[in-house]
């Protein structure tokens, strides 16, 4: 899934995709016939992980696919192989919903409409300390009123299409003095599994009011995502 969208990395590559997306949806619009421009990084097949807070033996399972799961080594570490389109054929969704796991509200435009996806967003965690659901998300304490998070999802696509859009993922932090979160969608999604990257701002003024935006992006590289609980994620950004 490439996503181009006020990120510091590859800026040229940026504001290649970004024309090209532009251009395919105008002539879209226009009756005009253009391929979707494919991601330009590869699709992968396994999520390659660590589970923040691992106690003893478990397993972790895909939240909505309890039969998707991998044991979790002793240090955390956990390698889970992503399932295939016979597995994921009842449970894909139009791709125009690709944002609704991550409890966002808003109109993403997918530029082929028969493309159907799935989105991995958490994981059923169960060890020696119980039950609980992570993400791969991490929040950081950028400056003394400024908040960053991060976060990984898994994107599994049946065909090549082209996403746009701004949707509200306020939900996703549950933060009650944030009411509002913008994020900007542009992204180029090929057969198979996407990884895609959440990058969110936060900042405070001095009368304790919050402010955020973000931007979905192509994931260069996923490397070792550590998940975390929600509970965790929302300690790590506290003002």
């Amino acid at each position: 899934m490439n996503i181009q969208v006020k990120v510091s990395r590859g800026k040229g590559s940026r504001v290649k995709w970004g024309f090209l997306g532009g251009l395919a949806l105008a002539l879209a619009a226009c009756g005009g016939t253009v391929a979707p421009q494919a991601s330009d990084q590869p699709t992968v097949t396994v999520l390659n992980g660590k589970v923040a807070g691992w106690k003893g033996n478990g397993r972790v399972a895909v939240a909505g696919l309890p039969s998707v799961s991998a044991p979790v080594r002793e240090d955390g570490l956990v390698t889970l192989t992503l399932p295939g389109a016979p597995e994921l054929a009842q449970y894909a969704l139009p791709a125009a919903e690709v944002m609704q796991p991550l409890k966002c509200s808003g109109t993403v435009q997918s530029s082929n409409a028969e493309a159907r996806i799935f989105t991995v967003v958490a994981l059923d965690v169960q060890d020696s300390a119980g039950s609980r659901q992570v993400q791969a998300i991490t929040g950081s304490k950028s400056g003394l009123l400024s908040r960053r998070v991060t976060a990984h999802i898994w994107v599994y696509s049946d065909r090549v299409t082209q996403l746009r859009g701004e949707v509200d993922c306020a939900r996703i932090l549950d933060i009650p003095q944030l009411t509002r979160l913008p994020v900007t969608v542009a992204a180029n999604a090929q057969p198979g599994w996407n990884v895609a990257e959440l990058d969110i701002k936060i900042s405070a003024n001095l009368l304790a009011q919050l402010s955020a935006s973000g931007t979905l992006v192509n994931a260069v590289s996923s490397g070792l995502n550590v998940f975390h609980t929600l509970e965790e994620l929302q300690a790590q950004v506290a003002f």
